[in-house]
């Protein structure tokens, strides 16, 4: 699998190439049959990792968010939880289980999953808008060719 930001750059030198290619108002079929190759090929080089961004959004849903803050809210009522450096206990002896739900959403654990969640996120939107650039891109070199 190559390296993501090298899939990026060669994205945006190729983008970049062809926006000056059709600026000049040339339409060799050759070289948009070029073009629309090396667009195929980086969509290709994105599908492993949007497979992967996939995976990692989905690991971090609403179902697993629920779960974290359950088993720290768990954790808390059975005086089992060990808070972070720097974190500080919000109650002064274990809470019951309704409260322990509302302290656990306050903690850095479950913040850094709703973080680490937004990021995922993030990334397989982006990486899915670029595999739709690069299509819209592959039906331009496809209907310039057809001119």
């Amino acid at each position: 699998m190559r390296p993501l930001e090298e899939i990026l750059e060669n994205y945006e030198n190729t983008r970049e190439s062809f926006k000056n290619f059709t600026n000049v108002g040339d339409s060799n079929k050759d070289t948009l049959l070029e073009y629309q190759q090396r667009f195929l090929d980086l969509k290709a080089d994105l599908r492993p990792w949007h497979t992967k961004m996939m995976s990692a959004s989905e690991m971090r849903s609403d179902k697993g968010a629920t779960a974290i803050k359950m088993r720290i809210a768990i954790a808390m009522v059975k005086d089992e939880y060990v808070f972070a450096e720097g974190e500080k206990p919000m109650y002064d002896k274990p809470p019951t289980i309704s409260n322990a739900d509302k302290y656990a959403a306050a903690t850095k654990q479950y913040k850094e999953f709703l973080d680490q969640r937004t990021f995922h996120k993030e990334s397989f939107v982006n990486v899915a808008d670029l595999r739709e650039d690069l299509q819209g891109y592959i039906t331009l070199c496809r209907d310039r060719q057809n001119k």
